[in-house]
């Protein structure tokens, strides 16, 4: 799109999931209608702009990428306290303040964060080759944004929101990964090489997935076993089971997936 152009509600909902909570990506110059800007507010959508620059805006703010920050950063070390004239390559930012060895248990965190999103960005370049599962696509675009939010959540500390993809939350997500012959009319799925490159490539960043959400655990558990995250530790544990839905539908015929998903939107 030009970056002269109105955003309308209706080529948003062409273009993206629209999942409650999720982020998208606009040209510098594109402007909202109000109908646009409504629909984003009431799902919290957050838009960012890019630039041909490459810098990202939130607005006409320059911020960082990732955490939404406008300033940069401090570097003082999260061991001794001292401000830290000089970072050498063992030591890397825990928060905008803080340094600590890359041997730290959130950075390895963020490692597995870093792996499942880069790549999910080359299943989605994979995905449905043929070009006929377009709302399957936008499911997987809003899980990826989802990805991103849970990793801006551990790095700047704020709570992450729940779970959306689509027009479909976090607890309905869930129902149907347990009970998919209720919904979807299809009972579990065992992935095989039967079943196509697509079920495979889903079932990867699922198995992905999992070890970031073990790897969650293991930071955010004391030794009462109480999670200090539980919002990242959930929030991993439903993305799971988003992608197994994903599975589930994509195993559907295309006019099947069409019916579900109207179905799961209707009030």
């Amino acid at each position: 799109m030009s970056t002269s152009d109105f955003v309308t509600e209706s080529w948003l909902r062409r273009h993206f999931g629209l999942a409650h909570g999720s982020e998208i990506h606009l040209p510098a110059g594109a402007r909202l209608t109000p109908a646009a800007g409504q629909l984003l507010a009431e799902r919290k959508v957050r838009v960012k702009y890019l630039g041909d620059d490459g810098r990202v805006y939130l607005r006409d703010e320059h911020v960082h990428p990732l955490t939404g920050a406008n300033k940069r950063p401090g570097n003082r070390c999260v061991v001794c306290g001292s401000q830290v004239q000089r970072k050498t390559e063992l030591l890397t930012l825990l928060d905008d303040r803080r340094l600590v060895p890359k041997t730290h248990p959130r950075i390895a965190l963020r490692g597995k964060l870093d792996t499942l999103i880069a790549q999910t960005v080359v299943v989605q370049t994979q995905f449905d080759r043929e070009n006929r599962y377009s709302p399957l696509r936008k499911l997987l675009a809003d899980l990826r944004s989802y990805m991103g939010n849970v990793l801006r959540s551990e790095v700047s500390g704020e709570a992450l929101l729940p779970l959306g993809m689509g027009d479909m939350n976090a607890a309905t997500i869930h129902a149907i990964s347990h009970q998919p012959l209720e919904y979807l009319g299809r009972d579990h799925l065992l992935p095989d090489r039967d079943h196509g490159a697509d079920i495979a490539l889903l079932n990867l960043l699922r198995a992905l997935v999992r070890e970031a959400e073990l790897a969650a655990v293991r930071v955010f558990v004391d030794d009462a076993f109480e999670l200090s995250r539980e919002d990242i530790v959930q929030g991993l544990n439903r993305l799971s089971s988003a992608l197994y839905v994903l599975m589930l539908l994509r195993v559907l015929s295309e006019s099947d997936v069409e019916r579900v998903l109207q179905k799961l939107s209707s009030p």
